[in-house]
């Protein structure tokens, strides 16, 4: 329930504060007053679409907050937790403030949200009822929840969608797996030569680092053989070789130091010299004797890098990807090869899925069927209640034909849909001798409001109820009887409504008075819960018009002294 309003630079409101409690909640005040926008203000707060022509003129934006009562292990607490709200004391904070560039910013607990979000919420937590505006009572689908919320039928067809969607997925299957059939072969054809050519080029992930590698080695081993021969010949293979005509100089260094002893330093150089070229030239002779070239060799090493090439163009960026590729074309190759089999396997688990939920189907659309009477005999006791005696309201349940219906029965076949078998329409006739016809096609706003309320009297309610002008067209016993109806609901639920009704009004627990006043040129709006004596003068205004007469008066105090 709303357990507190702050409103600022909401069109004419420029600021309003007020407190409320569980029970009825009155708002009147003069036509023109801002009746109206009291409520525009509450259903924006809820999630409504937001509209810049709100803005008070000269106001950059407007803001409006409130306080709602969150039960423990409520649809509302649920909510909340499952998209990460935090609340506190079974409370939760909501905030909405719309900028005149449109941009709004939304606050629900402690975190910002989107407006999807509040309007999710705004509906788990409220229903708002305007004049010419309740879509939601003239939609079928709304109707079969109402049917089916008095049969209490809610668990039973919480397990018939589930059946359905199991039933969905298998035909969507098999469906898929039945469009593939002349393409099968085709398939099978092609997987089998994408796997052969894979496998006979014998990939692995280093294969290719390895056959660079030795391509490298091949291109430049004649090169490498050639240079490798010529300084050996020049270090000691020719007859003018280096280390030979080195011995030469060891053998003058041998005389020069029998004649010089202290030649003896340059002689013991000559000699390290030539022992370091003979090791080198040792050297070159084993690295020569490894280097291997091979024409062919290189052929074949360069035809299976142009095979991978090939490989990479159809089935990957690199060696991962192929084989990656490969893994998964075996994968749909076995499923292909197994067709039949699978196809078979799954029409009959599809067969006997579609069973199950006919059954469910059928089981739901008969307790549906016998409860029709018990549901149209209880509301004919809450019209008379709400002063429509002679009106009626019936239940048009029916199935649907379709050739290609997922249900048979004899030689038809029926559509199912994710709540069963059943369209539903509500037929209403409001005065005896008229013929019943679709209900959102006669109904008047006020009807409907009533309608609603005594369907929310026969199924119960925890959300909080909003009503623009519920007791449209109504006076006299009517409005009393409307008035003990509103009541007794909103012992359960919180009701908020505009009323012109002095009997609504003064049954109400809360009376929230709209009055219009011009400050500083500029017109004004406000909003004011009316105490006990100021009640009694309201009342007595909404009785006699602006000259209030003492029999108001007295009418007034004996409204508020009979309210129940």
């Amino acid at each position: 329930m709303l357990k507190f309003l702050k409103i600022t630079n909401f069109a004419l409101i420029e600021h309003a504060e007020m407190d409320f409690i569980k029970g009825l909640v009155a708002i009147t005040g003069e036509t023109g007053s801002g009746k109206s926008l009291l409520l525009d203000a509450i259903s924006s707060l809820l999630g409504s679409k937001c509209n810049t022509m709100n803005i008070r003129s000269g106001e950059k934006k407007y803001q409006i907050e409130g306080i709602f009562e969150i039960k423990q292990n409520s649809m509302e607490a649920a909510w909340l937790d499952i998209h990460g709200f935090e609340f506190e004391q079974e409370e939760i904070y909501i905030k909405k403030e719309l900028y005149s560039d449109g941009k709004s910013r939304i606050q629900i607990g402690k975190s910002l949200a989107p407006a999807s979000l509040l309007k999710e919420f705004g509906a788990i937590l409220s229903e708002v009822h305007r004049q010419n505006d309740q879509t939601f009572l003239i939609e079928k689908s709304s109707q079969l929840d109402y049917l089916d919320r008095f049969a209490g039928l809610d668990s039973l067809k919480q397990e018939f969608f589930e059946k359905y969607k199991t039933y969905l997925t298998l035909k969507k299957r098999f469906t898929e797996l039945s469009n593939q059939t002349l393409e099968k072969q085709k398939k099978i054809d092609e997987l089998k030569f994408q796997i052969e050519e894979i496998e006979i080029s014998g990939l692995s992930q280093k294969e290719e680092d390895q056959l660079l590698k030795e391509e490298n080695m091949l291109l430049h081993g004649e090169k490498s053989l050639e240079n490798y021969s010529l300084i050996s010949e020049i270090l000691s293979e020719s007859e003018e070789s280096i280390l030979k005509g080195f011995s030469r100089i060891l053998h003058a260094s041998d005389k020069i130091e029998t004649i010089h002893p202290e030649f003896a330093n340059i002689k013991k150089e000559f000699y390290e010299i030539y022992d370091r070229l003979k090791d080198i030239s040792h050297q070159i002779v084993d690295e020569k004797d490894e280097i291997f070239f091979s024409e062919d060799r290189l052929e074949n090493v360069q035809q299976k890098l142009n095979a991978i090439h090939k490989l990479k163009k159809k089935y990957g960026s690199d060696i991962s990807e192929i084989l990656t590729f490969l893994e998964k074309s075996k994968v749909e190759l076995e499923v292909l090869e197994n067709f039949e089999e699978n196809i078979s396997s799954l029409e009959k688990e599809m067969y006997s899925s579609r069973e199950n939920m006919t059954s469910v189907a059928i089981k739901l659309s008969t307790l549906r069927r016998n409860s029709i009477l018990k549901f149209e005999s209880s509301l004919a006791k809450e019209f008379e209640d709400l002063g429509l005696k002679q009106a009626k309201l019936q239940v048009v349940m029916r199935w649907e034909q379709a050739i290609e219906g997922d249900l048979s029965e004899g030689d038809k076949k029926y559509m199912v849909s994710e709540t069963g078998l059943d369209q539903i329409d509500f037929y209403f006739s409001a005065n005896q001798g008229e013929k019943p016809r679709p209900l959102r096609k006669i109904i008047s706003g006020g009807e409907m409001s009533r309608v609603t309320l005594a369907l929310k009297s026969i199924l119960g309610n925890d959300k909080i109820l909003i009503f623009d002008e519920i007791d449209s067209g109504v006076s006299g016993e009517t409005a009393k009887l409307l008035s003990e109806k509103l009541k007794s609901i909103s012992t359960k639920s919180q009701i908020i409504l505009i009323t012109h009704s002095g009997q609504i009004a003064a049954n109400s627990d809360i009376h929230l008075l709209v009055t219009k006043s011009v400050k500083n040129e500029r017109t004004i709006s406000s909003v004011q819960s009316l105490r006990k004596e100021e009640r009694i003068r309201e009342l007595a205004k909404m009785i006699s018009g602006e000259e209030i007469t003492k029999g108001a008066l007295e009418h007034a105090k004996e409204l508020l002294k009979k309210a129940v």
